[in-house]
């Protein structure tokens, strides 16, 4: 794969189409209530300003075609977004079919624009190559850096890059180095924590990792259903809960919390990604609270977490600075382990060979 970063010939004057995440929770006014994703962007952004680029961001936000596009607009987005840089960003309200080529154009360099949520046109979902084509007219070459999205194969993540010249974005590369030690070559002991639901998609990312970590504890609604399903652990790796805060299991007991807490201490090596418990409802979070904890408290291991709930709990807590890195990406990072990096994203940039 290609980097921007080592891009050799000048990006001075070049329009660079770039995919971002700022797919942020907003309030009814559309305003993000963090900036984690937010600010990670602006590691590519301030590279391409830096270098002289004209840069065109693309961005989806939440999922209009099912919920409608109230409260959904990019245009918070955009002020937040140049809040935070401390530089302008013009934001593009048209659809994108109505937007001339020469606005972006004659944009100066170093000059920032946001255009409309993507996911306001069906096509995008769709991976259409008509939609992916209309972006294209805008740019000399695409650079993908939203992580999150890359276990989508929409026209902003595949289909552009069967047009254009494609480079991963500097938060990309980031992504990709820690899962790619995480999955190649982890200190070990290694312990992987899995909770929260939908054990349809966590399941293959458990027995993924049973070839790779030396234990796997898997909490919140997935244990619950494993333990359902199968009763006892499939494989010795795998370390159920042992005891639940109440009949309901809505929360890993205090056995458990210890138990889990020592593996954690022995590691080398962590990932977590997911909840221990009904992580919105107090007290179902001081399972998740403690392991939160116990990885914090863990500083000589490298630690690795992903996911909304996970790291809003780390940010409760302010323990960001003692864990070594934090996806961006939930169910694309599941995804990745699962898959062994083979996400549609990933694989469309990889191939992609196309000159300027």
């Amino acid at each position: 794969m290609r980097y921007i970063k080592d891009y050799t010939s000048s990006l001075e004057g070049k329009c660079v189409l770039v995919r971002i995440d700022v797919n942020e929770p907003v309030d009814e006014r559309g305003y993000p209530q963090d900036t984690f994703r937010i600010k990670k962007s602006l590691e590519t952004i301030n590279f391409l300003r830096e270098a002289g680029a004209k840069i065109i961001l693309i961005a989806h936000l939440g999922d209009p075609q099912k919920d409608g596009r109230e409260g959904l607009s990019l245009e918070p987005i955009s002020k937040v977004l140049g809040q935070v840089g401390a530089f302008e960003i013009k934001f593009i309200s048209e659809n994108i079919d109505d937007i001339h080529p020469n606005v972006i154009k004659n944009m100066l360099n170093s000059e920032v624009v946001l255009l409309e949520n993507l996911r306001f046109d069906s096509r995008e979902e769709e991976n259409s190559q008509e939609f992916a084509k209309i972006l294209e007219q805008f740019a000399d070459l695409y650079v993908s850096d939203a992580f999150s999205v890359m276990h989508r194969k929409h026209s902003s993540v595949v289909a552009i890059t069967e047009i254009l010249p494609s480079f991963g974005g500097l938060v990309l590369e980031q992504e990709l180095d820690a899962l790619n030690y995480i999955l190649n070559n982890p200190n070990k002991p290694a312990v992987a924590i899995i909770g929260g639901a939908k054990i349809s998609t966590k399941l293959p990312v458990i027995k993924a990792l049973e070839s790779i970590f030396d234990n796997i504890l898997v909490g919140g609604k997935i244990a619950n259903e494993y333990i359902d399903e199968y009763g006892v652990a499939q494989n010795e790796k795998i370390i159920l809960p042992i005891d639940f805060i109440d009949k309901e299991r809505y929360d890993i007991g205090p056995k458990t919390r210890e138990l889990f807490a020592s593996y954690i201490s022995q590691a080398s090596t962590v990932i977590w990604n997911g909840p221990m418990g009904w992580f919105e409802q107090n007290p179902y979070d001081e399972g998740t609270e403690f392991i939160a904890k116990a990885i914090a408290e863990n500083e000589a291991s490298y630690s690795v977490i992903g996911g909304g709930e996970t790291i809003d709990e780390v940010h409760n807590l302010h323990q960001e600075s003692k864990i070594d890195f934090i996806s961006t990406g939930g169910g694309a990072m599941l995804e990745y382990i699962a898959t062994k990096g083979q996400l549609p994203g990933i694989k469309a940039l990889a191939s992609n060979n196309l000159d300027i």
